[in-house]
């Protein structure tokens, strides 16, 4: 019976590391009703962990089916070096979508959800490799200027 409870303990702490995972992450992320009227649309970003210092910008694109990939935005990430390797947690994270989610409406207009794809990238939006962060939870909210 100990081996089970090691094994399953095993596969628990693996599903928990996924967000260790390098490259883009991708995300299922409900449209939030009435969106197409909003004066405002934002991607919210809650429960981010990011390792060491480095400064980093998140870039967010919405993955769309029959279409190329449309950039939401980004937001940058100020680095503080005083933490070193240590994690630390961010605040909730805004980024303006309401230019680009309104081009993408008419493609949008029979879905519920859309897929957005996340990544770290430098200041030339270069993807950045090796950098480890993760994030709690991404929405889509109505709401007033950012």
């Amino acid at each position: 019976m100990g081996l089970i409870s090691w094994l399953a303990s095993v596969m628990i702490l693996a599903a928990l590391a996924v967000h260790a995972e390098e490259g883009p992450h991708r995300f299922s992320v409900d449209l939030p009703s009435g969106w197409q009227q909003a004066s405002h649309v934002r991607l919210v970003l809650e429960g981010m962990t990011v390792r060491g210092g480095q400064p980093f910008k998140l870039r967010a694109t919405a993955i769309v089916e029959g279409a190329e990939p449309v950039l939401l935005g980004s937001a940058g990430i100020v680095g503080d070096r005083s933490v070193g390797s240590a994690p630390r947690r961010l605040p909730t994270l805004l980024i303006d979508v309401t230019r680009p989610i309104g081009l993408l409406a008419n493609r949008l207009i029979t879905q519920q959800a859309i897929t957005i794809r996340i990544e770290a990238v430098d200041g030339r939006n270069v993807p950045m490799e090796g950098l480890d962060w993760s994030v709690q939870s991404v929405r889509l909210e109505r709401g007033g200027r950012n």
